[in-house]
This record gives structure tokens, C-alpha cells and sequence, in this order.
């Protein structure tokens, strides 16, 4: 089993690396899906030290496998956002659960928020096996604009993991 390395990324340099890497990997519309053609400015407001907190997943070769960043949302609970790159995908489900078991770690947080577009089939699927709770049905939730409809809303997904429902030591 990969133990990845977390890094926050508390300069503006670590800051662009992952959307560096979402560019040349073309997912940055997957993960930027609020805009038409996201830009390093729109990642940058993402992950603005103002109002979020990012950390850097490297591998045992020091190659950035992804990205996790969350925005405290209420009191101890934050929405968590996460970026896995394609190096990384085979081995997904322990790098989202060691982003997990870091967030917790490194902040006094009793749940973690997940929100994301419906039709994301593979991160309802992670959501599930990283313990989050079922999924409840958001209509219109994700404002995902398109080149001819910039108002278009797409419906989203809503989960929680408790603190106290997250195994730390697995």
C-alpha cells in the first residue's frame, strides 16, 4: 500500500501546481465545473488561503498524485473537495481515505461535507467507500454553465462523514 505525503500548499507556487497538472491532464472542467473554461484564477479563488485550506498528496517518488482542499464551512464542519490524478486513480480509495485521516488530523473538524454534481458517478462511488454517509438529492444544486446556457443548474449530491464514523488507524 502507497502512504502518500501531505504537504499544505501555503505558497502561491504549491497553490498553481495541481492546476498545472488538472490542465495538462484536461480535467480542470471536471473539478472546476462552476465555470466554462476554468483558468488559474478560478483555481486560485478555489483554494484562496482566505477562506480554504489546500494540501499537496505526493507518492513515494515525490510526484504529486492529488490534491484535497476544504473550506470550513460551519462551526467544526468543513466541505472537502477532492483532485486525483491519473497516476493515482488505480489506488483512489486509499489516497481519498489517507486525505481523509489527514484532514482530521490536522484540524479540529467533527464532520466533513461532500458536495458534487449528480452525475458523477464515480465520486458518489468514492463518497460511499470513504465512509460518507448516503447521498441525499440536491435539485439544481451545481451551477455548471455551458457556452450557450451560462444559468444552467445541474442537480447535486449531499454527504457527511462524522469524525466519529472514520477509523483514523485503518
Amino acid at each position: 500500500m502507497v502512504t502518500y505525503r501531505f504537504v499544505e500548499a501555503d505558497t502561491p507556487a504549491l497553490r498553481r501546481l495541481p492546476f498545472e497538472r488538472m490542465e495538462s491532464e484536461g480535467i480542470a472542467r471536471a473539478v472546476i465545473w462552476n465555470r466554462v473554461d476554468p483558468c488559474l484564477l478560478d483555481w486560485l479563488e478555489c483554494v484562496n488561503p482566505q477562506y480554504a485550506f489546500c494540501w499537496l498528496a505526493h507518492d513515494r517518488n515525490n510526484a504529486l498524485a492529488g490534491a484535497v482542499w476544504l473550506n470550513p464551512v460551519m462551526g467544526l464542519c468543513g466541505c472537502v473537495h477532492f483532485c486525483i490524478f491519473k497516476a493515482a486513480r488505480p489506488d483512489w480509495k486509499n489516497l481519498g481515505r489517507q486525505a481523509i485521516a489527514h484532514l482530521f488530523r490536522a484540524r479540529p473538524l467533527a464532520g466533513l461535507l461532500a458536495v458534487w454534481p449528480a452525475h458523477y458517478r464515480s465520486v458518489t462511488r468514492a463518497a460511499k467507500a470513504w465512509g460518507f454517509g448516503k447521498p441525499v438529492l440536491l435539485p439544481k444544486a451545481c451551477h455548471m454553465p455551458g457556452v450557450h446556457n451560462p444559468s444552467r443548474c445541474r442537480d447535486g449530491f449531499m454527504a457527511v462523514l462524522q469524525r466519529k464514523n472514520f477509523n483514523l488507524e485503518a
